[in-house]
């Protein structure tokens, strides 16, 4: 089955200033890895001899530069029609290709590079001829494929004597999950593009600005949720006398559980604690998948109630993210479920529309009764760093990867440079390898909340002082720096996922292997029962107790081989 991802604008969050114009170093905490110095600690350290950077250079070490120079090559998808590339910059020729020919000695060479809705076919071709770079990237499932077929360079020995300790504490800064994520028969195969697993659990976005002006409380219970919906929808908060609104903004791809983030359908799930595309443990110890548990058909049935009421858009089913979102920009919407950086996306252009400015305020997941609501996590490893077996100098992928933390969170980083530029230019975007702490926009906004307290950031690192920038300028009244300020500032969206993280408000998806093969052939199948099924439930077209027949047709369709495998994995990994 497919693993829930959030859907890939938080490459945008994740990956930019929020996660701040890359992987974000708080100033210095119980987290950080013993002994690794921080800006905090005693401001910028002199580079010359002795200082990290200079020890990590040493010939053979983490960042040891090849002399005479070797070329690596690599193949990539573009950045997409909008990056805008300076003067002489090109994919081939920017900040992140002269750093690894100045400081490692690598001159990076692509093969080729197309746009990124023609990189699978070009991938798969290059798989089936045997035409494969030195270093690349992969997903999951080409991971074991490449590895299954002995493609694929061993990183286990490399890792270990190259990776930089603080390399090391930005992977394995979860215990070694991650990791342990490209690990196929006792070897690394790949290095995981890490990233924070937290960052997945999601929070209900609210137009405070109607709550206000209809004098309705805080949503928080599910039932809130319900009467706020109602209000948005009967009672005019546009005030433009037409009934033109919707209480809750779904898209039709959440339905089905498919990439998302953005006008997601899965925390009214969560509020009945149910788990669709999750796998979680049942009473005996064994892994079941949440699709087709009973308390699903409970939240199938509240959100036909919603839809019965005109609390959901009637079009929903026919409208994907882009149009969602338009839909908010326009005011139309008054509250919608996502990721931590929705107010970057799509909820900015909303917060900027000068006929009718909203103000969004993330709440916290709500729940259908008594008991805490928990939110579905999973293992937020997509993509993969790999070396072609037949590649000389392995250790030339861990030492591109040492250069991107010492450039991004070590103790000389230069986000402005290397990360997102003071104009919102994403510059590490250009960079072929990234890794990103477990925890590092939570991490940087507990640096931020101090900062701010103490009215005193001389503390903070480049990336922390750019996310406290941005809050400065939005309490001064720059509304375009909102998005940030939404998240890293008082009462913004990464103090939801504080309390959540605090208080163990989550549910993890046990499976995070790669696809099974019963999998790799069903999941298309099941996927549309999926979709097929809870559509009609949702929009009446169907009755609740088709839910059942859905169950009984998933498990006779290969699920029920699925959970065997999954369990296979799960006893064995």
């Amino acid at each position: 089955m497919k693993h829930r991802k959030i859907f890939k604008f938080a490459s945008f969050v994740l990956l930019s200033s929020l996660v701040a114009a890359s992987a974000a170093c708080s100033s210095k905490t119980a987290t950080d890895p013993p002994g690794e110095a921080s800006e905090s600690d005693s401001g910028k350290p002199d580079p010359g001899e002795g200082s990290p950077s200079a020890a990590l250079s040493e010939t053979g070490g983490p960042l040891g530069k090849y002399d005479p120079a070797i070329t690596v090559t690599s193949f990539r998808a573009d950045l997409g029609p909008a990056y805008k590339y300076g003067p002489e910059e090109t994919i081939d020729n920017n900040v992140w290709t002269k750093a690894y020919e100045d400081t490692l000695g690598i001159k990076l060479k692509y093969d080729w590079v197309v746009p990124s809705e023609q990189y699978q076919q070009k991938f798969g071709v290059a798989i089936s001829s045997g035409e494969l770079p030195d270093v690349f990237d992969v997903d999951m499932k080409n991971l074991k494929l490449l590895a299954d077929n002995d493609m694929l360079a061993d990183l286990t020995d490399v890792y270990e004597k190259y990776a930089s300790p603080l390399t090391k504490s930005v992977i394995e800064g979860d215990g070694g999950l991650m990791l342990g994520t490209g690990k196929i028969g006792g070897k690394l195969v790949g290095i995981p593009e890490t990233a924070s697993m937290l960052d997945g659990a999601l929070v209900l976005w609210v137009r405070k600005d109607w709550l206000d002006k209809l004098n309705l409380p805080v949503p928080k219970t599910l039932d809130d949720v319900m009467k706020t919906a109602e209000a948005f929808v009967t009672q005019d908060p546009d005030g433009n006398g037409k009934a033109d609104t919707f209480g809750i903004a779904i898209n039709k791809d959440a339905v089905g559980g498919s990439a998302i983030g953005v006008s997601d359908i899965a925390p009214i799930f969560y509020a009945f604690h149910a788990y669709p595309n999750g796998w979680i443990k049942d009473a005996s110890g064994n892994l079941v998948n949440g699709t087709i548990q009973p308390e699903v058909k409970q939240a199938l049935a509240f959100l036909h109630e919603m839809y019965a009421k005109g609390l959901i858009d009637r079009e929903f089913g026919v409208k994907d993210v882009n149009k969602v979102a338009e839909s908010t920009t326009a005011g139309k919407v008054g509250m919608q479920f996502g990721a931590m950086w929705n107010s970057i996306f799509p909820l900015n252009s909303s917060k900027e529309n000068p006929n009718d400015p909203a103000d969004w305020i993330p709440v916290a997941p709500v729940s259908s009764d008594e008991k805490p609501v928990l939110s579905l996590v999973s293992s937020p490893v997509s993509n993969f760093h790999v070396v072609s077996k037949d590649f000389e100098h392995p250790e030339a992928l861990i030492k591109m990867l040492n250069l991107w933390v010492e450039n991004t969170v070590g103790p000389n980083a230069d986000n402005y440079k290397f990360g997102t530029t003071t104009e919102g230019k994403e510059v590490f975007k250009m960079s072929m390898f990234r890794v990103w702490k477990p925890k590092q926009n939570l991490e940087s906004y507990q640096a931020v909340k101090a900062a701010l307290e103490s009215r005193d950031p001389s503390g903070l690192n480049s990336t922390d002082k750019a996310n406290y920038d941005h809050v400065i300028a939005y309490q001064g009244g720059s509304v375009k720096d909102w998005g940030y300020a939404a998240v890293f500032g008082p009462n913004g969206s990464q103090s939801i996922l504080e309390e959540i993280d605090r208080n163990n408000l989550t549910m993890f998806n046990e499976f995070y292997g790669a696809p099974t093969q019963t999998m790799i052939d069903k999941t298309a199948t099941l996927a549309k029962i999926q979709t097929e099924t809870f559509l009609k439930i949702i929009m009446g077209k169907a009755p609740v107790d088709d839910f059942d027949k859905f169950v009984a047709q998933w498990k006779q369709l290969g699920g029920d081989e699925i959970t065997k495998e999954v369990n296979d994995w799960y006893k064995n990994k």
